[in-house]
C-alpha cells in the first residue's frame, strides 16, 4: 500500500516531527538517508521506516516500512536530493547520575548555537574517546536534521544528554570529585601545562560570547589553547576538537 493522501495519520504525525517541541514531547525524531539509517545501532528503537514510492523496489532490506508517494516523501524530506528513506527513531534515555558515576572524561556545552558546530563537536567527542557530552538548555537542537548530519552517526555511539542546566551538572561532577575545567581565552594555564585526573570535564562556551562568567567561576580551573599565530580566537568546534585531542593523550 502506498500512502498518497496528506490527510493520512502517519504522514501528518511524521510531518509534525519537523517541529522541535513535538520531538521533545514525543521523544521521537527522524533520520534521513540510506547510510544514516543503515548505520543505526540495533540497541536503538526504530519505530518505523519511511520509503519513497520510487525506491520501493530498490530499498528492500528494512522491516517496519511505510511507503509514501514521492510527493509526500519530498514534503517530509529536508534535503535537496532525497535518497528515498528515513527512519522514525525513539530517543535514547540516559540516567545522568549513572553516566557521571561510571564514565571518565566529559564535555559540557554551554549555549552552542550553530547545529553544525554542535554536531561536529559530538563527532569529535566520539573520535577522541570522550565518554559523554552534555548539552545545555539554549543550545542548538540536538535532533534537528543539520545537527544529526554533522554528527555523521556519532550521536548513536556515546551518551549525549541535552537540555541540561550547567550548574546542576557541575554540582553532580563535584559530588563525584570530577575535575572541572573551563576553556577560556582568559585561562590561567595552557592546556598543555595541566595534568588531568582520570575523571575530568571540560566546558565549551557559546561561539560569540564564550563561557558565562558565573559558570567559569564554578569550575576548578580555566585553561586556554596555545596559539602562535595572530588570531585571538578559534571556531567553537575546532577549539573543542583540539581540546579533546589533547586530553585523549593524557
Amino acid at each position: 500500500m502506498i500512502i498518497k493522501s496528506t490527510r493520512n495519520k502517519i504522514f501528518k504525525y511524521a510531518l509534525k516531527l519537523q517541529n522541535k517541541k513535538v520531538r521533545s514531547k514525543s521523544r521521537l525524531f527522524l533520520v534521513e538517508g540510506k547510510k544514516q539509517v543503515k548505520d543505526i545501532p540495533k540497541n536503538w528503537n526504530i519505530r518505523q521506516i519511511f520509503i519513497s514510492e520510487r525506491y520501493k523496489d530498490i530499498i528492500t532490506d528494512f522491516k517496519k516500512t511505510t511507503i509514501f508517494s514521492d510527493y509526500l516523501f519530498n514534503k517530509l524530506s529536508v534535503t535537496k536530493s532525497p535518497q528515498g528513506i528515513m527512519a522514525l527513531i525513539e530517543k535514547k534515555y540516559y540516567n545522568t547520575k549513572d553516566v557521571i558515576k561510571n564514565y571518565g572524561k566529559f564535555i559540557i556545552l554551554e549555549n552552542i548555537q550553530d547545529p553544525g558546530n554542535l554536531g561536529t563537536i559530538i563527532r569529535s567527542a566520539d573520535a577522541f574517546g570522550i565518554k559523554a557530552v552534555f548539552v545545555s538548555k539554549g543550545s542548538a537542537d540536538l535532533y534537528s536534521d543539520k545537527t544529526l548530519r554533522a554528527t555523521m552517526g556519532s550521536i548513536f555511539h556515546l551518551p549525549v544528554i541535552d537540555n541540561i542546566e550547567v550548574k546542576d551538572i557541575l554540582d553532580s561532577m563535584k559530588n563525584e570529585k570530577i575535575l572541572t575545567l573551563a576553556a577560556s581565552p582568559k585561562g590561567k594555564k595552557y592546556l598543555s601545562e595541566i595534568s588531568l585526573k582520570t575523571k575530568s570535564a571540560f566546558i565549551i562556551g557559546n561561539e560569540a560570547r564564550g563561557i558565562k562568567n558565573e559558570t567559569e567561576n564554578l569550575t576548578d580551573i580555566s585553561v586556554k589553547i596555545y596559539m602562535s599565530g595572530k588570531t585571538k580566537s578559534l571556531n567553537a568546534a575546532i577549539a573543542a576538537s583540539i581540546i579533546m585531542y589533547e586530553i585523549s593523550k593524557k
